[in-house]
């Protein structure tokens, strides 16, 4: 825009007022330097006519434009350069502000939206530990697991490891495996099964409990289903175990035992019969009474859920406590004394039922966790079986050698054994 137009618009009083002062500062300029020149043609004597012809004039006008223009361009020039150096620095603020959402606030933004196995709960722990800690006592026996180191990859996406810290031999089988976006992938998928719904002999047996499970069968004609296969094959299988080799058995009762007759049960074993670690199963439906709207007896449902009788491992770990009294026992700075009292109270049925009935309301309440499990178990209406007919035990799991569990098979109390290899 040249300077004449500048002029028009100042007239008009259309121009902002960065550019209107700056105009009438050049007016000033200009007076002033007008002045300058009439001081100066009286000086050398020349003098101006009273009308100035048109020509010198429009010399004069040229003259004076000359001078004045430097100074406009240079002002509008540095303008210029402001406004472009200011858009340059948003530009590069707006950059590196988007760098830095992309780099940090980004990952977490989409991770919230997923499980995170690291999430603090307490001062030691994190969501998975606890979560696993839980899972693997109810749902695991002989492989509880209470502690997972989390790496942090962004956007909902994790590197896991679950680490062994006992063992019943000389091998220590740590997990690794990773969580994408809510979905677990572990690298020994195997080591975390629950065990299988048969491992007991009450699997799908049609009756009512306060029967034996001999009586049972062999009144009602009933096939025995179970994963060790009949008395017969079961006493057969042991036979065939190594003599000096670890094994976990699931032990089947005869008869389903309210909490305390199991525990006296337990307690009279002696030494060469009695398994390590034990682990209560409990019944959690259709297990007092099983007649159908229809009259028919239904099948036992054994869910093979339950909790350690014998507390062998402590925990660093931080829960609701008031929501789960007794989530989890024995924790790491238990005193010995504490120690003592806390499995002294594993004999009482009102202290276990809290105990198991905490776990399954807790595992109830983690949908998420379970649903990358895989679990679809029904953990509340567990919860509620339990608390209104108490702990009745259909069987247990525990950790012995060959000759232990031969021994353990002649109690009268035991129908049969199933066992596995340990990892």
């Amino acid at each position: 825009m040249g300077y004449r137009e500048l002029l028009r618009l100042y007239k008009k009083n259309k121009l902002h007022a960065a550019l209107k002062e700056q105009v009438e500062a050049d007016i000033e300029k200009q007076e002033a330097i007008s002045e300058y020149l009439l001081e100066r043609e009286e000086e050398v004597g020349i003098g101006l006519p009273e009308e100035m012809d048109l020509q010198e004039s429009a010399r004069l006008e040229s003259q004076t434009a000359e001078l004045l223009q430097p100074d406009f361009a240079r002002m509008v020039n540095r303008s210029i350069r402001r406004a472009f150096l200011k858009m340059g620095i948003a530009a590069a603020a707006i950059a590196i502000s988007g760098v830095l959402v992309v780099l940090f606030l980004l990952p977490k933004a989409v991770a919230w939206f997923y499980y995170d196995p690291g999430a603090k709960t307490g001062k030691l722990g994190n969501r998975m530990s606890l979560d696993l800690a839980v899972y693997t006592e109810l749902r695991i026996p002989g492989y509880q697991r209470d502690t997972v180191t989390v790496q942090d990859r962004g956007y909902g996406n994790y590197d896991i490891m679950i680490p062994q810290w006992y063992s019943y031999h000389d091998k220590m089988t740590h997990l690794t495996g990773r969580i994408s976006k809510g979905n677990l992938i572990l690298y020994n998928p195997n080591i975390l099964n629950p065990p299988a719904g048969n491992a007991f002999a009450w699997f799908q047996i049609k009756g009512d409990s306060s029967d034996s499970l001999t009586e049972l069968i062999d009144q009602n004609r009933q096939v025995n289903s179970c994963a060790a296969g009949n008395r017969k094959t079961a006493q057969e299988s042991l036979d065939r175990l190594h003599d000096t080799t670890d094994y976990l058995a699931y032990v089947t009762l005869d008869r389903m035992m309210p909490y305390e007759t199991f525990v006296r049960f337990v307690n009279q074993l002696d030494s060469g019969q009695r398994p390590g670690h034990i682990w209560c199963a409990v019944c959690t439906e259709n297990g007092i009474a099983s007649e159908s709207a229809a009259g028919a007896r239904q099948g036992f449902s054994a869910q093979n859920m339950g909790f350690s009788y014998d507390l062998l491992t402590s925990h660093a770990l931080d829960w609701d406590r008031e929501t789960y009294p007794q989530l989890v026992l024995w924790e790491q700075d238990a005193t010995g004394k504490e120690q003592a009292k806390q499995q002294e109270s594993m004999q009482n049925e009102a202290f276990a039922k809290t105990h198991f009935t905490s776990m399954l309301r807790y595992l109830a309440d983690q949908e998420v966790f379970l649903e990358m499990m895989g679990d679809r178990q029904a953990y509340r209406q567990a919860a509620d079986y339990v608390e209104q007919n108490g702990l009745m035990v259909y069987g247990f799991a525990g950790i012995g050698t060959k000759e232990m569990l031969k021994s353990l098979l002649e109690e009268e109390a035991v129908y049969e054994i199933y066992t596995q290899e340990l990892y």
